[in-house]
């Protein structure tokens, strides 16, 4: 679980520093990069939470 706490934080800094570069310069690279950190970020969650409940299934 600690990683996955780690991996949060990553891409909240990552999401963070993206969206403030597309408002400093505007280009769009920056929000394109920013919708991958995002998707990223929901597949690693789901993969988190499916092996969450899974845990849960055979421990119990």
């Amino acid at each position: 679980m600690i990683v996955l706490r780690l991996l949060v934080v990553a891409l909240l800094v990552a999401g963070v520093a993206l969206a403030l570069a597309w408002l400093i310069t505007g280009n769009r690279i920056h929000l394109l990069r920013l919708g991958r950190v995002l998707r990223f970020a929901l597949v690693v969650g789901l993969v988190g939470a499916l092996f969450y409940v899974v845990e849960r299934v055979v421990l119990r």
